[in-house]
């Protein structure tokens, strides 16, 4: 599951419920609104029999990546991966009896530079390296739907040249845009999946 809920805080009974009801394991969140470790909403979290790791702002407003998941699955945050300046995101090892995959919950916002193409392939090329399985979620705010030139094709361009698969093809955004995308490699084909994008916007966010 991937959801940008524009805060956790206002929001984490609904969250907890929606990935209750729908039997979900794994769930990206972006822009979680989290300000640090431990807090109310975190222990909301762990009282339902879920855990969270995640990447905050503990400097201002907004922002967040994270990975909440069912407190007993072999989650562990990956480590010596590079900070970046275009994007914010948690890279986590997803851990079966025979399966390891990365997967990477990216939270970009600000103007689509050149730069955001470059830092992505950076972070491409080192989980690539570490993982034949490996899985970006995230709200980019990249506008896939327009991707024939400029930033927004180079984007994709990077994504196809490690051969990731684009799974969502339908608007995430009210306005009609395709901003949040999940990417997909599976060297082996071990990976499948189905996708369902929530069209009435069941809990008030914009994506």
């Amino acid at each position: 599951m991937l959801f940008n809920p524009r805060s956790l805080n206002n929001k984490i009974h609904d969250v907890i419920g929606l990935i209750g009801d729908k039997g979900v394991d794994v769930a990206s969140i972006c822009e979680t609104w989290l300000d640090d470790d431990t807090n109310a909403t975190t222990s909301i979290i762990r009282s339902h029999g879920y855990s969270i790791l995640h990447e905050f702002r503990s400097d201002k407003k907004g922002g967040g990546a994270a990975v909440l998941f069912k407190t007993g699955l072999n989650v562990v945050q990956c480590n010596s991966i590079k900070l970046f300046q275009s994007f914010e995101y948690i890279a986590v090892w997803l851990k079966a009896e025979t399966t390891k995959i990365i997967l990477v919950t990216l939270y970009r916002t600000g103007a689509l530079t050149s730069v955001f193409p470059s830092e992505l392939d950076s972070l491409l090329s080192e989980i690539s390296a570490k993982s034949d399985d490996f899985i970006i979620a995230g709200d980019l705010n990249v506008h896939f739907e327009n991707a024939a030139a400029g930033v927004e094709k180079q984007c994709l361009d990077i994504f196809t040249s490690y051969g990731m698969r684009k799974l969502v093809d339908q608007p995430t955004h009210i306005g009609g845009a395709s901003l949040d995308q999940v990417f997909l490699f599976s060297l082996n084909k071990t990976l499948t999946y189905s996708v369902c994008v929530d069209p009435l916007n069941s809990f008030g966010s914009d994506h």
